[in-house]
């Protein structure tokens, strides 16, 4: 709402400082959780990157207060948005150790093809293994009926 000379009114001024002020708030929010992962890792207190340890911790303290702040999924929105010029750096760096890559061709081919399979094959066993676990939980003994209704005096 601009006002008759094109010029933001006193009242959009504001309200613009104030979700500025709100957006540092949860970017100190995530900064302060970071630098405490960091810490842990450094210190040796967790076997976990900084990254991890921090998100773990965030996480914590949303889990204890119940609810995720409005502000701080709007940032969460914001920092998506531009999540693909993160990219750009790792990309140039492909580039830079491309005559590398295309050397070391096939054993890269091979361990991702061969990590893909030990993976699935992994995940399919214990998957079969948690299926099996659960249904001989819920096998029913015999002689008797599912939901039957007993004497209260034997």
């Amino acid at each position: 709402m601009d006002g008759p000379s094109g010029l933001k009114t006193e009242a959009d001024f504001l309200q613009d400082l104030l979700e500025t002020i709100v957006m540092l708030e949860q970017i100190a929010r995530v900064m302060f959780w970071l630098c405490v992962g960091e810490i842990a890792a450094r210190s040796g207190l967790l076997p976990l990157p900084a990254p991890v340890t921090g998100l773990i911790l965030l996480y914590a303290e949303l889990a204890v207060r119940g609810k995720l702040p409005d502000d701080l999924g709007v940032l969460a929105d914001r920092l998506l948005q531009f999540l693909g010029m993160l990219f750009v750096p790792a990309g140039v760096g492909v580039i830079a150790y491309l005559d590398i890559l295309k050397a070391e061709a096939l054993p890269i081919l091979a361990a991702v093809i061969g990590g893909t399979a030990i993976t699935l094959f992994v995940t399919m066993v214990v998957a079969n293994w948690v299926g099996i676990a659960i249904a001989r939980g819920q096998e029913q003994k015999p002689g008797r009926l599912k939901g039957e209704v007993r004497d209260v005096n034997p």
